[in-house]
C-alpha cells in the first residue's frame, strides 16, 4: 500500500521528516533547558546568598561594635578596671548596661563578669540581677580568643538567677573577652544574648518555603539556623555537611545523590576573627527541574497535535507553518546563550506571529527593566549618594581647633576637655560611613556639639535657639542634612561686628503627618537675584541640576534629600529685616516613638 499510494508516501515521509527532527528538538531541549535551569539557579542563587551574607555580617558587626561600647563608657570601664563593689558603682554598671542593651533592639539579655571584684551582673528584659557571691562565676571558654560567638541555643540565666520569669528565647551569644589596652590584662567578660529573629528574617528571603532547604552552620556543623527549627542549636551528623565543611573554595557548589536527598548545594561561607559560619542552600531537582519537565510536556503535546495537522495537510502548508516556529526558537536559542539584543523579525500575522511580537515584547520589555532600573538607575543614585556624601566641607574643624588653642593659651583651664569632648563627637559622628540615615536625635546632638565650638569663639555675641518636639526625635533623616544649613551660617551670613548674632533650629510634626525642619538666622541674607537662582534650582529634579561650586552646601542638601525621600522638599526663604530661613519637609512614612 506504501509503494503504491502517494498519500501512503507522503504520510510516511512527513511522519519520518517531522517525527525525528522534533523528536530530538525535544529531547535537545530538554537537557539544553536542564542545563540552562541549572546554571541560571547556581548564579542567580549564589548572587541571592551573598546579599543575604552582606546582610547578616552587618548585622553581626553592629553588634561586635555595640560590645566596644564598655571602652567608650569610661565610668563603666573604670569600675571594672577597680573592682568597685559599692551601691554606686552597682548603678552606674546597671546603667551602662542597660545602655548597651538598649542600643540595639533585638539584645534580649547582657551578662558581665567582673574579674577584680569577682561579681557578675545580668542585664535581661531590661531587669538587673547580680551575683555577689564569693563561689566561682560563669565564665564562657574563650580558648584565648577576644570575641567568640556561640551558637543557636536557650537563653539561661548564667548563674545569676533572676527575680522575674521570662520565657525561654533562642538567641546567639557573642562573648568579647574585656582587656587592658595597655598591659592586655584579662578584666572581665561580657556576653550579649541576641534574637535569632534578624537572622531568620533575613535567611527566609534567600529560599522557598516548602521547596528549598537552608542552613547555616558553623564549622562545627552546629546549626545557627535551618528551615526546620527543630535542628536549632543541634550539630547535623550528615554526610553532606562533612562534604561541605571539607570544600577548600570560600563559595560555590556541589551535586548531592543519596536516598533521601538529590539535587544541589549552594553555599558561601562567612568569615571573621570571631566567626566562620557558611551558609547552604539545598535545592532538590524536583524542584528545579520541573519547568523544564513542564516544558517538555507541552513540547510533547503539540508535537502530537503537529502531527495531526502534518498528516492531513500538504508538503507547502507544513513548511509554511513550521519555518515560523523554527526562527522563533533560532531566536530563543540566541537569547538561551546570552545574547540579550537579539532583533526577532516577524512576517507573519496568525498566531505563530503573535506569539512572536508578544516574546519580542516582554524582551524589549526585560532588557529595558535590566538597563534602566539596575545598569543605570542603581548605579547612578549610589554614585551619587557617595559623592554628595563626599562634598562635606570640613571647614568647621579648622575652627574649631583654633577655638580649642586659643583658649588653651589664654586661660589653661579644664573647658578644654569639654571642647576635645565636643570635637571628638563630631569626628566620630562623621567618620562613621555606615550610617546614612540616623535619628533626629543624633543630627541635634552633632549640631549642638559644632555650636559648642562656635560659641567658643564668639561667647556671648550668638544666641542659639531649639525648638525640636519630643516626637520627631527618633525619626530617621538623612545623615549630615542640617549641620550644612547651620555652618552656611557662620560661612556666609554671620558678623558679629554689625549685630548680635540669633540661629534658630526647629522640628515638628505636621497637621498632614510630615516632618518639618527650619533653620533660620538674622545673618547678612541672600542677594535678591541669587535668592531667585537658588529657589529655582530647589525646584529642579536632582538629575537636572548643573553642578556648581557655588551654594554647594544647599544643593547637596536637597539633592541627598530627593534621593532618600520621595515627595521631600526644601524651601528657601528671606527673613526680615535681615537673615535667611530654610525649610526642609518630609514624607514621614516611619512610626513615631512616642
Amino acid at each position: 500500500m506504501i509503494r503504491n499510494s502517494i498519500r501512503n508516501k507522503l504520510i510516511v515521509f512527513l511522519l519520518a521528516a517531522t517525527i525525528m527532527p522534533i523528536s530530538t528538538s525535544i529531547v535537545i531541549t530538554y537537557y539544553f533547558t536542564k542545563q540552562a535551569v541549572s546554571n541560571e539557579t547556581i548564579q542567580s542563587n549564589s548572587n541571592l546568598i551573598y546579599q543575604g551574607k552582606t546582610n547578616i555580617m552587618n548585622y553581626l558587626k553592629a553588634i561586635e561594635q555595640n560590645s566596644l561600647n564598655v571602652y567608650n563608657d569610661n565610668t563603666l570601664y573604670t569600675i571594672i578596671y577597680n573592682g568597685d563593689t559599692d551601691y554606686l558603682s552597682y548603678n552606674e554598671t546597671v546603667r551602662g548596661l542597660q545602655t548597651i542593651a538598649n542600643s540595639v533592639k533585638e539584645i534580649k539579655q547582657i551578662y558581665l563578669y567582673m574579674a577584680k571584684s569577682n561579681r557578675s551582673i545580668l542585664i535581661s528584659q531590661g531587669n538587673p540581677n547580680r551575683n555577689d557571691s564569693p563561689g566561682p562565676k560563669y565564665q564562657p571558654e574563650m580558648n584565648n580568643a577576644e570575641v567568640k560567638l556561640q551558637p543557636t541555643h536557650w537563653n539561661h540565666d548564667y548563674k545569676v538567677g533572676s527575680l522575674f520569669y521570662f520565657p525561654p528565647t533562642t538567641v546567639v551569644t557573642m562573648h568579647r573577652t574585656l582587656l587592658n589596652s595597655l598591659t592586655q590584662e584579662r578584666l572581665g567578660i561580657l556576653s550579649i544574648d541576641f534574637s535569632i529573629e534578624v537572622i531568620k528574617s533575613i535567611s527566609e528571603q534567600l529560599y522557598t518555603l516548602g521547596q528549598d532547604e537552608f542552613y547555616i552552620l558553623d564549622n562545627d556543623g552546629a546549626v545557627i539556623y535551618s528551615t526546620n527549627p527543630k535542628e536549632w542549636g543541634q550539630v547535623l551528623q550528615e554526610p553532606w555537611v562533612d562534604h561541605l565543611l571539607s570544600m577548600p573554595e570560600s563559595s560555590g557548589s556541589f551535586e548531592w545523590k543519596s536516598k533521601p536527598f538529590t539535587g544541589i548545594h549552594i553555599y558561601d561561607r562567612m568569615s571573621t576573627p570571631y566567626m566562620e559560619w557558611t551558609l547552604v542552600k539545598r535545592i532538590p531537582y524536583e524542584h528545579l527541574y520541573k519547568n523544564a519537565r513542564d516544558l517538555t510536556k507541552i513540547n510533547t503535546l503539540i508535537f502530537i497535535l503537529f502531527m495531526v495537522v502534518v498528516i492531513s495537510a500538504t508538503l507547502y502548508i507544513s513548511f509554511r507553518f513550521t519555518s515560523p516556529i523554527k526562527n522563533l526558537m533560532g531566536y530563543i536559542s540566541k537569547i538561551q546563550s546570552g545574547n540579550m539584543q537579539v532583533d526577532i523579525q516577524v512576517t507573519s500575522n496568525d498566531e505563530i506571529g503573535i506569539l512572536a511580537r508578544r516574546f519580542r515584547m516582554m524582551m524589549q520589555t526585560i532588557n529595558n527593566l535590566i538597563e534602566r532600573e539596575y545598569k543605570l538607575d542603581i548605579a547612578n543614585k549610589t554614585n551619587q549618594l557617595k559623592a554628595l556624601q563626599a562634598q562635606i566641607n570640613p571647614h568647621f574643624l579648622y575652627n574649631g581647633l583654633q577655638s580649642i588653642g586659643t583658649l588653651a593659651l589664654q586661660h589653661q583651664a579644664p573647658k578644654i576637655y569639654s571642647l576635645i569632648s565636643s570635637l571628638a563627637r563630631m569626628m566620630r559622628y562623621n567618620m562613621n560611613t555606615n550610617e546614612t540615615l540616623v535619628p533626629l536625635r543624633q543630627e541635634i546632638d552633632h549640631i549642638k556639639s559644632y555650636l559648642e565650638l562656635q560659641m567658643q569663639r564668639f561667647e556671648d555675641e550668638l544666641d542659639v535657639t531649639f525648638q525640636v518636639t519630643e516626637q520627631t526625635l527618633d525619626i530617621l533623616i538623612p545623615k549630615m542634612i542640617l549641620q550644612p544649613l547651620v555652618e552656611n551660617y557662620f560661612k556666609h551670613g554671620f558678623d558679629p561686628r554689625e549685630k548680635k548674632g540669633a540661629l534658630l533650629i526647629a522640628g515638628e510634626i505636621t497637621e498632614d503627618n510630615q516632618l518639618k525642619l527650619i533653620v533660620e538666622d538674622n545673618g547678612r541674607g541672600i542677594d535678591p537675584k541669587q535668592l531667585i537662582i537658588l529657589q529655582k534650582q530647589l525646584s529642579l529634579q536632582p538629575d537636572e541640576i548643573a553642578e556648581t561650586s557655588e551654594s554647594i552646601g544647599l544643593l547637596n542638601v536637597h539633592l541627598r534629600l530627593q534621593l532618600y525621600f520621595q515627595g521631600a522638599s526644601m524651601k528657601l526663604d528671606p527673613c526680615y529685616p535681615t537673615g535667611v530661613r530654610v525649610t526642609l519637609v518630609i514624607p514621614n512614612t516611619q512610626q513615631i516613638s512616642s
